[in-house]
């Protein structure tokens, strides 16, 4: 009798997984990492939600890339549904604020921001900031905008990114134009009032460029899906 109550309670947790896979990628346009299944499930290890996987892999349900973060696939989906491809989420990491650096990609994001995949030539290691301030209003980057990132060690001439000011300990958005005669980077900002900041190239690190920014026009905020737990 306990042999089949564990059976039980294992074929449950299965169809949990399996369930919260799908609802994920229906909500999300991704899939999730097994510590996100274990986590939104809670579930007491990561090694049960792969010993479940697998299972679900072995019954044709799922399948696994292991060299991948997000490697989980639904192989069979439940009765009319089909995966959502035509979305992707994308980490929001919170502000870009003077004062600041930006925080790690690589660290627990706040929340998810789906998006069109449209919108985007490039997906890998994106990650979503909230602008706050005026300093790129004329570039039509306003306070409480979400920016798009693309990690980057160098822009274009011109180009907008998020800059790490080395002396001052703070974080800029700005536009980027080198001066290498002089062993300078302007960083011009898209407001009237607003001067440059001119500085050593050893005093600017650039640490993204700026791919995409986002907008509610009615001027509520942008949707963002909190994440599991």
């Amino acid at each position: 009798m306990k042999q089949r109550r564990r059976v039980q309670a294992r074929r449950d947790l299965r169809r949990e997984i399996y369930r919260f896979i799908v609802r994920w990628n229906r909500e999300q346009g991704t899939y999730p990492t097994v510590r996100e299944i274990q986590k939104g499930l809670r579930i007491s290890s990561t090694s049960l939600v792969h010993y479940h996987l697998r299972r679900l892999e072995e019954a044709g349900l799922v399948q696994r890339f292991d060299r991948r973060s997000r490697g989980i696939r639904i192989r069979q989906w439940p009765d009319g549904l089909t995966p959502s491809e035509d979305l992707i989420s994308l980490p929001f990491m919170g502000f870009i604020a003077a004062g600041d650096p930006i925080p790690d990609p690589d660290a627990e994001p706040q929340g998810w921001i789906p998006i069109p995949r449209l919108w985007l030539l490039e997906t890998d290691g994106l990650f979503v900031l909230r602008v706050r301030g005026d300093s790129m209003i004329d570039a039509l980057v306003r306070d409480g905008d979400l920016i798009v990132v693309k990690p980057a060690a160098q822009v274009e001439n011109g180009e907008m990114a998020v800059v790490w000011l080395r002396d001052r300990q703070a974080t800029t958005l700005k536009h980027v134009y080198y001066e290498p005669e002089q062993g300078r980077i302007r960083l011009q900002p898209a407001h009237p009032s607003m001067k440059p900041l001119v500085l050593p190239e050893e005093d600017v690190q650039i640490q993204g460029k700026v791919i995409q920014v986002l907008r509610n026009l009615n001027g509520a905020p942008f949707p963002t899906v909190p994440p599991a737990g």
